[in-house]
């Protein structure tokens, strides 16, 4: 990223530049905002390549490719305009280096990253391939690494399947990348979706050992050895070298579809690899953070009243990902990030560290157990419940009484031992935040009166929904089918679809009359999955709003039991009133097992962690996910139990090893043995839920003023944090995996994990 020159234009269609992010063998492209507050990056076509018809039109067939293509993890156009005398493409911004920039910085990825990378560009092929086009030429700088997974990008010379012909050339344009093609584009043949399988074999071969599959010599070498020698898999990882080996076939025939691939390489599907923010490793996550903090910083240069152009930001040499040095090609198009300069302002309660005069914490609402249930679990457990993106626009401006003040620098803290940190930002309600905040990929959902999308890494408000929209009895919203579904206020047994993108209503749905909604259970990218009158459960499809199936599940004999559970993308999971943990198959709703829970008479959530269902109560009690099969147990704890004893289960789980609020404290227990590690050097923990974020065990206490941070290792006490809000209003935590989010009474605070 390089400051503008002078002779760069103030504005670029509707979007004023705010700097440079590179040029392409197209032309220069841009950091750019709109009038909203919407950060593009802006490609604009070179004068000479404008005015060549042939390119104009392989311009136009860029276009029209990316606008075809609407996948997750896939490009998509923001806009464009093909017939000005200089054309110009604008993308979404995404917040993280190319994976060459990544590796050359920070070395070859470890197998859990370079799993998920080989499953988002499966699946982002499978979107591609769908839509009738083959990207042919992906590679690892086309290829971002944003937090919530990796982007493909670049569709300039994606070519429709039926078109006639296997290259396009014009001046500046190179067709395809020799370390990187399929032989059958090494050779010159026609290219079909099997090629760009071939090249995502290198993709990954690559991410795996910092090296092409067929060396780093020259071009013509490189195409040489693509046609005719094997691949070099010897540093790929044994767990990963057959799926590699396989892309990599000579012939086109014998590679996996991309669907295949997805269902060797990610069974529980994409969401499950990247759930927790953890895919990337420590020092390649930060810096993805580090980034988006200094993007965030970038203010729009206003108009100059003189002279009618624009003043230039002083951006100095930009921020980049190979050794630190500047450039980049973080230009991609993709998700949205709606985000400008954070808004400034002193929040109005200044958090001060932890001190004494603290009061027992308000009762549990049913709203506030269907928001845990979300906020708590459903994004880390649900495999499948994070659903495909759609594209959209928003605003940074806050609104609806919301406000962020962002901290002074987004670098690492520098304190003495036992002092609390300063907030990352702090955004402050119109009303009180009575729920968990959400970490999803479309932002920080955050609802006082209506739900709120925040950016994570600066507090700034992307976009708010309308007020009063999401009914409070019921829970408020699940991630499905590319929508944001809820139950919606005023109108009976009405679910409700938004755009996850702008907060923008799409649809409502009734329920059939016999039909008594209440509540959200669960949702994967199938279904939304919802508890209703007289021990119903009902699956229904998001997309066409049609009724999957039905079953009746067991209810209490006073007909007063309630369910709290998620979905992952091949389980519904459930416990209820009658001490029963059930798991139903999410496609059908047959119950595949059901067994007691942790002699606990109350509705509590279960916690999956890995393969494994834990139940807190007496007893923490671990069953195979898949079978049901008890694999371990810890001694019996009657007074207090584990988790507390409410309707949030304060269980949290990390590397093998569960924590758990008991009432005097907080204990680590093994995952396999059940035998306890530690006990906390804290006393009367809340029974709301814990959060581990990287090496640290954040715990709320009974009385609702303080959160404490404890060493993941040895539980003891790092630093208290506590604010001047309502002393009565608990702490409720979120986490997007590198950041802790923490709600109390009408405030958010990010704070640092140390």
């Amino acid at each position: 990223m390089q400051p503008l020159i002078t002779d760069d234009p103030p504005s670029i269609g509707p979007y004023r530049l705010v700097a440079r992010l590179g040029a392409g063998g197209m032309g220069q492209v841009y950091l750019a905002r709109s009038a909203g507050g919407r950060t593009v990056a802006v490609k604009v076509v070179r004068a000479d390549l404008a005015g060549d018809p042939g390119f104009r039109d392989r311009f136009r067939r860029e276009v029209a490719a990316a606008q075809a293509v609407n996948g997750t993890f896939t490009a998509s156009v923001v806009d464009a305009d093909r017939d000005s005398a200089t054309p110009w493409l604008a993308t979404t911004y995404v917040l993280g280096p190319s994976l060459a920039e990544a590796v050359a910085a920070w070395g070859p990825l470890p197998e859990v990253s370079v799993r998920a990378i080989g499953a988002v560009l499966a699946e982002a092929l499978t979107a591609i391939h769908g839509a009738g086009l083959v990207h042919r030429d992906l590679k690892p700088s086309n290829v971002l690494l944003a937090a919530d997974g990796p982007r493909v990008i670049d569709f300039g010379i994606a070519r429709a399947l039926n078109e006639a012909g296997s290259t396009l050339t014009s001046t500046g344009v190179v067709v395809g990348s020799p370390g990187f093609m399929s032989p059958e584009q090494a050779a010159g043949l026609r290219v079909g979706p099997a090629g760009d399988v071939f090249s995502l074999g290198s993709v990954l071969a690559f991410a795996a050992t910092g090296n092409g599959p067929f060396g780093q010599e020259s071009a013509a070498s490189l195409l040489y050895r693509v046609v005719h020698e094997q691949p070099d898999l010897e540093q790929v990882p044994g767990s990963l070298r057959e799926a590699v080996a396989a892309c990599l076939a000579k012939d086109p025939v014998e590679r996996p579809t991309p669907a295949a691939l997805l269902a060797l390489l990610a069974p529980e599907g994409t969401a499950a690899l990247l759930h927790g923010g953890t895919w990337l490793p420590t020092p390649v996550a930060s810096g993805i953070a580090q980034h988006a903090a200094r993007v965030m910083e970038l203010e729009t240069p206003a108009p100059s009243p003189a002279a009618g152009g624009a003043a230039r930001p002083n951006t100095g040499p930009g921020p980049g990902f190979s050794n630190g040095k500047a450039g980049g090609a973080a230009y991609s198009p993709t998700l949205a990030v709606n985000s400008g300069a954070p808004a400034t302002g002193a929040s109005a309660e200044d958090p001060t560290p932890a001190g004494a005069d603290i009061q027992a914490a308000a009762s549990l609402s049913r709203r506030r157990l269907l928001y845990g249930v979300l906020g708590a679990a459903a994004v880390a457990a649900a495999g499948g419940s994070v659903a495909i993106a759609l594209s959209g626009s928003g605003t940074d401006k806050p609104t609806v009484g919301g406000t962020a003040a962002a901290a002074p620098s987004a670098r690492p803290q520098t304190r003495p031992p036992g002092v609390a940190p300063q907030p990352i930002w702090t955004y402050t309600a119109s009303g009180t935040l009575d729920v968990p905040p959400v970490s999803t990929p479309y932002g920080l959902l955050v609802t006082d009166k209506t739900i709120t999308a925040l950016d994570p890494h600066s507090g700034a408000q992307k976009w708010t929904g309308p007020e009063q929209t999401v009914d409070g009895l019921h829970e408020p919203f699940a991630l499905s089918g590319g929508f944001m579904v809820a139950a919606l206020s005023g109108v009976l047994d009405t679910l409700a679809g938004f755009d996850p993108h702008t907060g923008l209503q799409k649809w409502t749905w009734q329920l059939p009359n016999h039909y008594g909604l209440e509540s959200i259970l669960g949702a994967n990218d199938q279904a939304v999955f919802l508890s209703a009158a007289g021990g119903l459960l009902v699956a229904v499809d998001p997309q066409t709003r049609t009724i999957l199936w039905t079953q009746k599940r067991q209810v209490a004999a006073n007909g007063g039991d309630s369910a709290a559970g998620f979905a992952t993308g091949r389980y519904l999971v459930y416990t209820n009133d009658n001490d029963h943990v059930v798991v139903r198959d999410a496609a059908t709703g047959g119950q595949l097992w059901v067994a007691e829970a942790a002699g606990q008479k109350t509705t509590q959530m279960p916690l999956l962690a890995e393969d494994t269902l834990y139940l807190a109560g007496d007893q923490v009690i671990g069953y195979g996910l898949d079978k049901g099969d008890k694999r371990m147990a810890t001694a019996t704890a009657h007074d207090p139990v584990y988790g507390g004893a409410s309707l949030y289960s304060g269980t949290a789980y990390a590397d093998g090893v569960i924590y758990s609020a008991m009432g005097f404290g907080v204990v680590a227990v093994d995952a396999r043995s059940g035998l306890q590690l530690w006990q906390g050097d804290v006393n009367d923990a809340s029974a709301y839920p814990l959060m581990v974020v990287q090496d640290t065990v954040f715990v709320p206490l009974d009385a609702g003023q303080t959160i404490v941070a404890l060493d993941r290792k040895s539980g003891h006490l790092l630093w208290s944090f506590s604010d001047r809000g309502d002393k009565s209003a608990p702490w409720l935590l979120a986490t997007d995996g590198t950041n802790l989010f923490a709600a109390h009474d009408n405030h958010l605070y990010a704070l640092p994990p140390r």
